[in-house]
């Protein structure tokens, strides 16, 4: 026992009494969950140092396996409460990749047990007794896979992230709604689930109309959103299931390609009204609960609350305080806003050109609805960007993009979604890569599964080829059968120079889809690397005749160069200046090919046309090995220190 006064530490307006536990922000009591107000503590008892992530851990997490979302989770509950802000660090720095340090000017004084108001909301424990001690905190978040600790980073684990070049897996960030946490009352039910569980949430079937069909999709969307939310849960994106939209006949097929423990799957009958939901145990096909209910279709809000009901009660869920909070949340609290958000997802997801405009114009009716409905926004800014794949400028669609962003953060800053895709713009658009970093920063901490791709190649750029690894890697298990994805973890490794691992991958990628053109392209790509020229031609020709001549061409311009067909490259610049008279092609196409017959300033010309124009990619320009003839340029080392790409 000691009879050293307690500590009270003041910075700003924000009080904190690490003995009892209480937070004061401008003399009003706030609330904190028991193991964020243990890492502020911990944090203001270290702000002479940076904190490295590891030991924030193995401390406050000390023998329970959890990943580094934990402690993002934590970090961005923290700011919210303070009012702080990633982008500054007022309190708060994050040191990219390493861990946090606390900045603000503290006061240490001595205190009382008690100097808050009465019936002040306690941080630690509701007031009841003192806080404990770090080293016997429980933890707030769910066990999950272990963390490896060898390497000092995480081992590949089943989350989401969306991040991905090609836009095609953005629709996980929209997994934001309310959640709930797994509690079983009493005994489980056979094959009960316990820690993380994966679970995928098939799209309805309905014997009614196409729109019956849509609301089918919607319902299961809602439901995904739902469950998305609970810690104990890692649930496919709707993007993912979408594809399994046929899949009823036999959803166990389903539940073992999107590599799932379980499968919910259900029928909808809009004239009687009747519903019918079951869960299914991948491994051995078993049903665990079927349920039946009649229920009226017209408000979507009363659809989605009232299914989610009846799958919490058939799973034996129980919520607690701050989860039934959270799934209560809603971005709108308008029906017809919330429905044609809905249908705007359903159009988005289609990965066609007349879906993604038809996506556009739903959201736009949401936005029209609700002109606060902040995820609205965010999914038109989203649905913009999508048209780079069917022909469309960036010029085009860059600036609308930005503008929807930037109103949904206005709107609401906890938007994840709409930070991501911040970071994105600045990353493939800007090359801000400062503030990429930022807003990938902002969306990681409030939530900690998004933007795997897409920051995994940025993080190829800066040269953090470990972290990448493990990004990409991350992205691939939650999602092992999205097309899109699987192409581009290809397409990654061909700029790591793992021409081996490209070919398995992308390999996979058309044996899944053998009419997705960007597979091919990829894999001709390797193949010219590895001196399969033939191959490659085969291969880089079925991607133009796929997509009638938007993929592809100044690949094979480049292969035909490089093997002497230089006839055969000439008409390729030819093609290529034809179909840019009928959609955009980026002038990054003639730079390959200009650089495969050796005429470097033409090249060099064809990247400055293409950086001008916002469409060349970063990671592709750094390590594409057909510039690579370009590299030792002085006009080639000139552009790569205007553009900020210099290392």
């Amino acid at each position: 026992m000691t009879n050293e006064a307690p500590k009270v530490f003041f910075f700003d307006d924000v009080k904190v009494e690490p003995r009892t536990g209480e937070v004061f922000k401008a003399g009003a009591a706030v609330p904190l969950e028991p193991k964020v107000f243990k890492l502020l503590v911990f944090l203001i008892e270290n702000r002479d140092r940076l904190v490295e992530k590891e030991e924030i851990l193995d401390i406050l997490w000390k023998d329970v396996n959890v990943t580094e979302n934990a402690l993002a989770s934590a970090i961005a509950k923290l700011r919210r409460t303070l009012g702080d802000d990633s982008k500054t660090g007022k309190y708060i720095q994050t040191m990219h990749a390493r861990g946090y340090r606390f900045v603000a000017n503290v006061q240490v004084e001595n205190g009382s047990a008690r100097n808050g108001p009465e019936g002040a909301i306690i941080g630690g424990n509701g007031g009841k007794e003192p806080a404990a001690s770090l080293q016997s905190v429980a933890p707030f978040a769910a066990p999950v896979r272990p963390r490896n600790t060898a390497h000092g980073s995480l081992a590949p684990a089943k989350w989401l992230s969306a991040r991905n070049v090609t836009l095609a897996g953005i629709f996980c960030a929209l997994l934001l709604g309310a959640g709930f946490s797994w509690r079983f009352l009493g005994r489980k039910p056979s094959g009960a689930v316990s820690g993380t569980t994966s679970i995928a949430v098939l799209p309805f079937q309905s014997a009614g109309s196409n729109g019956d069909q849509v609301l089918g999709f919607e319902i299961a969307d809602a439901l995904t959103s739902k469950l998305s939310n609970s810690t104990h849960l890692s649930v496919r994106p709707t993007s993912a299931t979408l594809h399994y939209s046929d899949s009823h006949d036999d959803p166990v097929a389903a539940g073992r390609a999107l590599n799932v423990d379980y499968i919910l799957e259900g029928n909808i009958q809009r004239s009687p009204g009747l519903v019918t939901v079951q869960l299914i145990r991948v491994r051995d096909a078993a049903s665990l609960q079927t349920v039946s209910f009649n229920e009226k279709f017209s408000n979507i809000f009363q659809v989605e609350d009232s299914l989610s009901a009846q799958v919490l009660r058939a799973l034996m869920v129980t919520l607690d305080h701050e989860e039934k909070q959270r799934f209560g949340r809603r971005f709108t609290q308008n029906a017809a806003a919330y429905e044609a958000f809905l249908n705007a997802h359903y159009f988005m997801n289609l990965a066609t050109k007349e879906g993604t405009r038809q996506g556009i114009a739903s959201f736009q009716k949401a936005i029209a609805i609700d002109p606060n409905y902040a995820m609205a926004y965010a999914g038109l800014g989203d649905c913009y960007l999508r048209l780079f794949r069917f022909g469309t400028a960036p010029a085009e669609f860059v600036p609308e993009s930005r503008a929807a962003e930037t109103k949904a953060i206005e709107l609401d800053n906890t938007v994840a979604y709409a930070h991501s895709l911040l970071g994105y713009i600045a990353f493939q658009y800007d090359w801000d890569l400062p503030r990429a970093e930022r807003e990938y920063e902002i969306a990681r901490e409030l939530d900690p599964a998004l933007v795997h791709q897409w920051y995994g190649f940025y993080l190829l750029v800066m040269n953090h080829f470990h972290e990448a690894d493990v990004e990409f890697k991350k992205f691939n298990d939650f999602l092992p059968m999205l097309v899109s994805a699987d192409a581009f973890y290809g397409q990654y490794f061909y700029l790591r120079s793992q021409n081996g691992l490209a070919v398995d991958q992308l390999n996979k990628t058309v044996a899944m889809q053998p009419d997705y053109p960007p597979a091919h392209e990829f894999l001709g790509m390797v193949y010219e690397q590895q001196g399969r020229t033939n191959e490659a031609i085969t291969e880089i020709q079925k991607a133009i005749d796929l997509s009638g001549g938007e993929y592809g061409l100044g690949s094979l311009g480049h292969v035909y160069a490089i093997v002497g067909r230089r006839s055969d490259a000439g008409k390729m610049l030819q093609s290529i200046a034809e179909q840019s008279s009928r959609s955009y092609i980026s002038p990054y196409q003639l730079a390959i090919v200009h650089a495969g017959l050796d005429e470097k300033d033409q090249a060099i010309d064809e990247l400055e046309k293409a950086y001008a124009d916002r469409s060349l990619s970063a990671p592709v320009f750094r390590f594409d090995p057909r510039l690579n003839n370009l590299r030792a340029e002085p006009r080639f080392q000139d552009f790569v220190r205007r553009v900020g790409l210099s290392f």
